[in-house]
């Protein structure tokens, strides 16, 4: 099992973006979070370095990501963590982020925390894929082709946050993940997706079975942001 640490840079996998709002009336309840997912849907947010391979013509629009584990973790600068620990199977809708079951108000400790993380696991419990997501091809034509990509492994995902954070009571705190499918696929050229085969319904699969090569660099591409340090 893979372990990356995905670091604040909009265009990669995931970003953890902290926000809070202090209540004006309930100041003795405990802080909370809500944890929020985004998805990016086409290329529009990176550069062209990255594009020039896809030319602007790969966008998904619908699917869904499966998590079996998603574990919040905050440490002093006494090295004292706690955690907000979530075991469950949780699905993301990938057109709207909406989570089932919601995941939204979870209490947290008061306190000031040098280093935050959150982790995400997929579920890799059965044979069904735990990343499904549907959406378009566009060759050079100007053809438009239907394509899924399917990913079925238990990898772990770590987004962290370095920097001093405080939790006060009645805060609200929010930890917003982004997944962005484009950049897994920013090594796949053109060419590759018109030379694919299609399945009996017309549909490009990227899997570890049909397709395998582009699925293997499409699966390469989830290492992108590993080396980004944080700036903050």
């Amino acid at each position: 099992m893979k372990n990356f640490k995905i670091i604040f840079h909009p265009i990669f996998l995931a970003v953890l973006l902290f926000s809070a709002a202090c209540s004006t009336n309930n100041s003795d309840k405990s802080p909370t979070i809500d944890i929020n997912f985004t998805t990016n849907t086409s290329t529009s947010g990176l550069s062209k370095a990255s594009t020039q391979n896809l030319a602007n013509s790969l966008t998904f629009s619908t699917g869904t990501i499966t998590l079996t584990q998603i574990q919040f973790e905050v440490e002093s600068d006494e090295n004292d963590s706690v955690e907000v620990n979530i075991e469950q199977i949780v699905e993301i809708d990938f057109a709207t982020g909406e989570t089932t079951p919601d995941l939204s108000s979870l209490e947290l400790p008061v306190g000031t925390f040098v280093e935050s993380r959150v982790e995400l696991e997929l579920l890799d419990e059965n044979d069904n894929p735990s990343v499904v997501i549907e959406g378009t091809f566009e060759d050079s034509n100007g053809e438009s082709h239907p394509i899924r990509f399917e990913f079925n492994s238990g990898e772990t995902f770590e987004v962290e946050r370095e920097g001093t954070v405080t939790f006060d009571s009645g805060m609200n705190v929010i930890a917003q993940v982004t997944f962005d499918p484009i950049v897994w696929f920013a090594d796949v050229s053109v060419g590759m997706l018109e030379d694919a085969t299609k399945n009996n319904a017309g549909v490009i699969v990227i899997s570890e079975t049909s397709n395998s090569d582009i699925f293997d660099t499409v699966a390469d591409g989830l290492d992108l942001a590993t080396e980004v340090e944080i700036q903050l």
